[in-house]
C-alpha cells in the first residue's frame, strides 16, 4: 500500500505519520501549515465511484455538523488524484480500544450520554449516522467523546424504502432489524445501534453473534431473536440498565426511545450518584460496574478481519453481496412460512448475488440452506419436482468441496445429510 508520509496536499497540509488503515481510506496525522495546527488527514484509497460518493457524502455531512461531540471537518478536496478530508485531530482511543475493566459504570454511561448528545444534534440536522459502533466513538485523552465516520450517513430527506431496499451498509453486528428488511431507517435505527454498544459494554459481547462467522445467521437473529437479558449474564447489573438496553433493542422501532435526548435524560437521571468502583461479583465475573468494552487485544480473529475486508470491498465495488445477504434472509423467512415459490425465488437471487461478488463461501453456505428448503418442500408434497431436486443436488456438488476445504464442519455435516436425503428421493423418482 502507498505511504503518503512526507507529502504536502494543496500546498498546505503536510502528511506526517500514519494513524490507521481502513478498507477504503487511510488516516494520517498531519499539520495545517497555514494555521500551524495539528490535523487528521483522511485519504481515499479505493477510487471506485461508489466509494468516492460515500467519501464526498462524509465530508458534506460532517461539514454541516458543528458540535463538541462530533469530529470537526476543516477542509476537503482532490489533488494529484488523491481525495482527502482534513479533520480535527483527537488524541485518545476509540471505545473499542479501551481495555476490559478500565471503565466504571458512571464513566461508561457518561460516554454514552455524550455520544447521544452528538447524535441528537446530528438528528436535529436531519442526518442519520447509520454506522454507530465502538470503533466510531473516539474517547479523547481529556475524556471528551467524539463521533467519527459519517461516511454512511444520510439526510432524512434522502431516506426511503426505495433507496434502502436490498442495501445493507454498516457493521452487521450493530445494525437495526429494519435495515435488513428494506424499511426506512430513522433516528431510532441509530438508537438501536447505541443499544448494541451498551450491551457490549455491560456484557462483554454483542447480543447477536455467530460462532461460525455466519453473517446471515446474525442478520436472522437481529430480525427474529430476543437478546438475552443482561442480568442473565451478570446478576449484579442494575435492573434499570437492563431495561433501558432491552428497550433500545426492540425489533419494532416504535417500541424504542423516540429520540436520543429522551434516552440521554433517562441515563443522566440514572447516574445522579457517584461513580461505582469496578468489582467482580461472587462468581468472579466482572460486575455491572466494569461495563468492559472489547479490548484491543481481543479483536476478532483473522477470519472476521477477512469478512470485514470482503464487506468493505463489496461496499466499494457493487451491491451484489449485500443483495445476496438480503435475499438469503428473505429465503429463510419464506421457508419458515412454507412460502416455497418465494423461498426459491429469493434463494436463487441470493446465490446469483454471491456468484457476482465472487464470495464462494457465502454461496456454499446459502446453497446448503437452499437444498434443505428443497428437501423440506419435497417431503411435504406427494409429487416432488425432480428438476428442483436435481438442481439442489448440483449446487451441493459445488458447495460441499468448498465447505470441506475450509473445514466448516457443522455446515459440511448438514450439507452431506441433506445431499444424501435428496439423492435417495431423486432415485425414487427415476
Amino acid at each position: 500500500m502507498t505511504d503518503h508520509t512526507g507529502q504536502t496536499l494543496a500546498g498546505r497540509y503536510r502528511i506526517e505519520s500514519l494513524i490507521g488503515r481502513g478498507g477504503m481510506a487511510d488516516v494520517y496525522r498531519g499539520t495545517d501549515t497555514m494555521l500551524e495546527r495539528p490535523v487528521a488527514i483522511k485519504l481515499l484509497t479505493d477510487r471506485s465511484d461508489t466509494v468516492l460518493r460515500r467519501f464526498l457524502r462524509e465530508a458534506q455531512s460532517m461539514a454541516r455538523l458543528n458540535h463538541r461531540n462530533i469530529v470537526a471537518v476543516y477542509d476537503a478536496g482532490q489533488v494529484d488524484g488523491l481525495s482527502y478530508i482534513v479533520m480535527e485531530l483527537v488524541h485518545g482511543r476509540t471505545l473499542s480500544q479501551i481495555p476490559s475493566g478500565e471503565l466504571t459504570t458512571h464513566a461508561a454511561i457518561r460516554y454514552i450520554i455524550d455520544l447521544l448528545e452528538g447524535l441528537a444534534y446530528a438528528h436535529d440536522q436531519n442526518i442519520i449516522h447509520r454506522d454507530v459502533k465502538p470503533a466510531n466513538v473516539m474517547i479523547g485523552d481529556d475524556g471528551t467523546v467524539k463521533i467519527m465516520d459519517f461516511g454512511l450517513s444520510r439526510r432524512t430527506s434522502e431516506m426511503s424504502s426505495e433507496t434502502n431496499a436490498g442495501e445493507i451498509v454498516g457493521t452487521i453486528a450493530y445494525l437495526a432489524p429494519e435495515r435488513f428488511l428494506g424499511k426506512v431507517a430513522d433516528a431510532r435505527s441509530d438508537l438501536y445501534s447505541v443499544g448494541v454498544v451498551m450491551y457490549e459494554l455491560f456484557a462483554g459481547r454483542v447480543p447477536f453473534k455467530s460462532a461460525t462467522d455466519d453473517l446471515v445467521a446474525v442478520i436472522f437473529a437481529h430480525v427474529n431473536d430476543v437478546p438475552p437479558s443482561l442480568r442473565t449474564i451478570n446478576r449484579t447489573i442494575h435492573p434499570q440498565v437492563d431495561r433501558i438496553v432491552l428497550k433500545l433493542l426492540e425489533k419494532d422501532a416504535d417500541l424504542r426511545y423516540e429520540t436520543a435526548r429522551e434516552l440521554g435524560a433517562e441515563l443522566q437521571a440514572l447516574i445522579g450518584g457517584p461513580a461505582v468502583a469496578v468489582q467482580p461479583d461472587a462468581t468472579g465475573k466482572p460486575s455491572a460496574a466494569s461495563v468492559a468494552p472489547r479490548a484491543k487485544s481481543a479483536q476478532p480473529a483473522a477470519t472476521n478481519e477477512a469478512v470485514r475486508s470482503a464487506l468493505d470491498r463489496t461496499f466499494a465495488n457493487s451491491t451484489a453481496l449485500n443483495a445476496g445477504y438480503s435475499n438469503t434472509l428473505a429465503g429463510m423467512l419464506a421457508a419458515r412460512k412454507r412460502d416455497y415459490p418465494e423461498a426459491i425465488r429469493t434463494y436463487t437471487l441470493a446465490l446469483l448475488g454471491f456468484t457476482q461478488s465472487g464470495n464462494e463461501l457465502e454461496h456454499a453456505k446459502t446453497a446448503v440452506k437452499y437444498a434443505a428448503m428443497i428437501w423440506q418442500k419435497s417431503s411435504e408434497t406427494q409429487r416432488p419436482d425432480r428438476r428442483e431436486i436435481d438442481e439442489a443436488v448440483r449446487l451441493m456438488g459445488t458447495a460441499l468441496p468448498s465447505l470441506r476445504g475450509r473445514r466448516m464442519l457443522k455446515e459440511l455435516e448438514e450439507g452431506e445429510r441433506v445431499l444424501y436425503a435428496l439423492q435417495r428421493m431423486g432415485l425414487r423418482l427415476r
